[in-house]
């Protein structure tokens, strides 16, 4: 991390080292600099409660690229107001990466995109490195969120979201290649009786109470379509806008089935094994 020492102009505010291929350096937009020269003179708390304001449109408001450079070179020796300003920093880049929930008609439970989350993570995760690498060694890359934050979390987000398909694309033949046996009615009767709001009559307490944890035993992408199902989601639809298992999976109806498909033979197997031993 780099000493918060003055520029070579007389600034208190540390200057940026990241060159474009020219050679010139990167410099911050002037509302940019005015911002951090007001919020250097703040004490510790008045700043971290500025930055809490999340409407850009509040005349006390922080911008991001400020919040980055407090975090880059903590106001004081004070830890407590370093993480805080992290945290906020966090929390901000969390937000610029928004997660697309849907709602089934008719359902109040949203189902949020299993590909979204993993851009978000995918976005946090390079971000924090970054943030790491420069508590080491000043990391120019970083001068560039300083610069224009919300484009560089933008190209930052491409970039995961590229990878994260591609990733996702590796995996997807393996799963098309063998079909799974006949999935168990048993399980599927089961299944629709979890769905309801309250047990049916009759219905064996234990018995929900174990299927619901072999539920939460399945490997995560057999886990998200037996969620989704329960939920009541279709696998898929003859609807363009009607949300399916699939478009929130972000995969082909054929993945989702074989996932469903090898997530019922495991409930039976854990479940005939439960009554087994019992």
């Amino acid at each position: 991390m780099t000493p918060n020492t003055a520029s070579p102009g007389g600034s208190p505010i540390v200057s940026l080292r990241l060159r474009k291929e020219d050679g010139t350096a990167y410099f911050r937009q002037p509302e940019i600099t005015a911002a951090l020269l007001t919020l250097s003179a703040l004490p510790d708390n008045d700043l971290v409660e500025r930055a809490r304001i999340n409407d850009s449109e509040h005349s006390d408001y922080v911008p991001s690229e400020c919040v980055l450079y407090f975090v880059r070179h903590p106001p004081s020796n004070n830890t407590s107001t370093h993480c805080e300003l992290f945290e906020i920093l966090r929390q901000r880049v969390l937000a610029a990466v928004p997660v697309a929930t849907r709602k089934l008609t008719g359902s109040g439970k949203p189902a949020e995109s299993a590909v979204d989350l993993d851009i978000r993570e995918a976005v946090l995760h390079k971000f924090q490195v970054l943030l790491c690498k420069d508590r080491k060694a000043y990391e120019d890359r970083l001068d560039f969120y300083e610069c224009r934050f919300n484009a560089a979390l933008a190209s930052l987000r491409a970039t995961a979201r590229r990878d994260v398909r591609r990733e996702a694309a590796r995996f997807e033949p393996l799963e098309l290649e063998a079909e799974p046996a006949e999935p168990s009615p048993e399980v599927e009767k089961a299944l629709l009786k979890l769905r309801a709001p309250a047990p049916p009559e009759g219905c064996d307490f234990l018995y929900r109470s174990k299927l619901l944890r072999a539920i939460s035993l399945l490997p995560v992408k057999e886990q998200r379509v037996i969620e989704l199902i329960l939920q009541g989601y279709q696998i898929d639809s003859q609807d363009d806008g009607e949300p399916t298992i699939a478009k929130m999976l972000d995969c082909v109806e054929k993945t989702v089935r074989n996932r469903r498909d090898s997530a019922y033979l495991k409930l039976h197997d854990a479940l005939k094994d439960e009554q087994e031993n019992a």
